[in-house]
């Protein structure tokens, strides 16, 4: 589908990155194929919104703008899946010890929304809002399980290499076979798949018939989960996604009858 002039402006911001936060007219004329002029009106465009900013003292660099911050901060603090979601998470984080994680699937990364921590634990390597691969993890294996067949085997096509290279699936049928194994147990288990020390277990929240579960994970270290009882870890996180989704389908009936 063609973008809009306003959807084309707004690819710009997908140049920012983590080790890329800055970036000028010629990197935009460059990655995405436009004339200077445009570019210049598209960076003239998204600074008159605040989305992004102009470095004082450069001759032409920018950075995200304000409105990105306060963007990030109304979706925290008004989001109702995490909003529903922060006080099970913190109740879970109490009965276990563990970390707490709310994962949203994005088109070829997972962003976890929310996080809550036991004590000072400094487990997190990524946090909210820092894209992560799709391939390795519980997060994502436990989302991708319930998509529709089209959309699990489009994110196979697109990442085929990397699902080989670690070894979960070598070929289209193994890797479908495996998420319908995953959606049927109605959880996942990754054992130091993205971190080496670190694992994984999630199941997911089923919010929606019309998109995809947010996944619900307990993060801790490798060691930690061989002294502990997997099974009642699944139950624990079952019985809150079950209240969070019983909370959610609440408050969407309320605002329904409102209408």
């Amino acid at each position: 589908m063609a973008l809009s002039s306003f959807g084309k402006i707004l690819t710009v911001l997908d140049l920012f990155s983590v080790s890329r936060p800055i970036i000028n007219v010629d990197l935009i004329s460059e990655e995405l194929a436009l004339s200077k002029p445009t570019s210049y009106r598209y960076l003239k465009e998204l600074v008159a919104t605040e989305l992004l900013q102009r470095l004082s003292g450069t001759s032409g660099d920018y950075t995200l703008g304000s409105k990105i911050a306060v963007l990030d901060y109304i979706s925290r603090t008004t989001d109702p899946l995490v909003q529903i979601s922060i006080p099970f998470m913190q109740q879970i984080v109490e009965r276990t010890e563990f970390c707490c994680l709310l994962t949203h699937l994005n088109h070829d990364s997972c962003i976890d929304i929310h996080h809550e921590v036991f004590k000072d634990e400094t487990l997190l390597s990524y946090g909210r809002g820092c894209p992560r691969p799709v391939f390795v993890g519980s997060s994502p294996k436990v989302i991708l399980s319930h998509l529709p067949k089209a959309k699990i085997l489009d994110y196979y096509q697109r990442f085929a290499h990397e699902l080989a290279e670690v070894a979960f699936a070598e070929n289209e049928a193994e890797f479908l076979l495996k998420m319908k194994h995953i959606k049927k147990q109605g959880y996942y288990f990754s054992n130091g798949e993205l971190n080496p020390n670190i694992a994984g277990l999630s199941i997911p929240i089923n919010f929606s018939s019309k998109e995809p579960p947010l996944a619900l994970t307990l993060l801790a270290s490798k060691n930690r989960f061989e002294f502990v009882n997997l099974q009642k870890l699944i139950e624990i996180l079952q019985e809150n996604a079950a209240l969070i989704e019983k909370k959610f389908a609440e408050l969407s009936q309320n605002d329904d009858s409102e209408m």
